[in-house]
C-alpha cells in the first residue's frame, strides 16, 4: 500500500512544477492508496493558500476542491484519526533526527499503523524521515537528489 501526501495531492488538482509528474505516476498507479482524514483539512488548507497568495482564481479552487471530491471517491482510503494516532505521531516527533512538522508526523503516523510500504509524496523532508521508519518513496516522485542517492 502507498501512503498518498498532500503534497502530490495538491501537485494534482493544481498547476504546479511538478504536475505533470504526479498525474503520470498516478494514471499508471496500481496499488492501493491510503491516507488520512488530515487530507482533507490539509488539502482545502493548501488550496486557501494558493488563492489569496499565488493568484488561483475562486474558480479555480471551486473545481480544485470538485475534482478532489472525485478523487477521495475514486479509489484513495482515508483512514480516520484516533487518539493513538495523535500520541503516535506526538512521539514521532520527539525524535530530533526526523526533523517533523506536526502534519507530516500524523500522515507518518497513520503510514505506519496502515502498513504502507511506500510514501507518495514530494516533501523532501518527509522523504526522509520516513526511510529510517521502514516506508519508502515512490521512485517515480522521488527528488532528484535522492534518485542520485545523496
Amino acid at each position: 500500500m502507498i501512503y498518498l501526501d498532500t503534497s502530490v495531492v495538491v501537485a494534482l488538482l493544481t498547476p504546479e512544477e511538478r504536475s505533470a509528474q504526479a498525474l503520470d505516476w498516478f494514471g499508471q498507479s496500481r496499488e492501493p492508496l491510503i491516507s488520512s482524514d488530515w487530507l482533507i483539512t490539509e488539502t482545502h488548507s493548501a488550496l486557501g493558500m494558493k488563492q489569496r497568495h499565488h493568484g488561483l482564481s475562486s474558480t479555480a479552487r471551486q473545481a480544485a476542491g470538485e475534482q478532489f471530491e472525485r478523487l477521495l471517491r475514486g479509489g484513495v482510503e482515508l483512514r480516520s484519526l484516533d487518539r493513538a494516532r495523535f500520541r503516535q505521531a506526538a512521539e514521532l516527533l520527539q525524535d530530533p533526527g526526523l526533523g517533523l512538522r506536526a502534519g507530516d508526523a500524523l500522515h507518518l503516523a497513520v503510514a505506519l499503523h496502515s502498513r504502507c510500504t511506500r510514501l507518495a509524496s514530494f516533501d523532501g523532508r518527509m522523504q526522509q524521515a520516513a526511510k529510517p521508519l521502514g516506508i519508502g518513496s515512490v521512485q517515480e516522485l522521488r527528488l532528484e537528489t535522492d534518485q542520485r542517492g545523496e
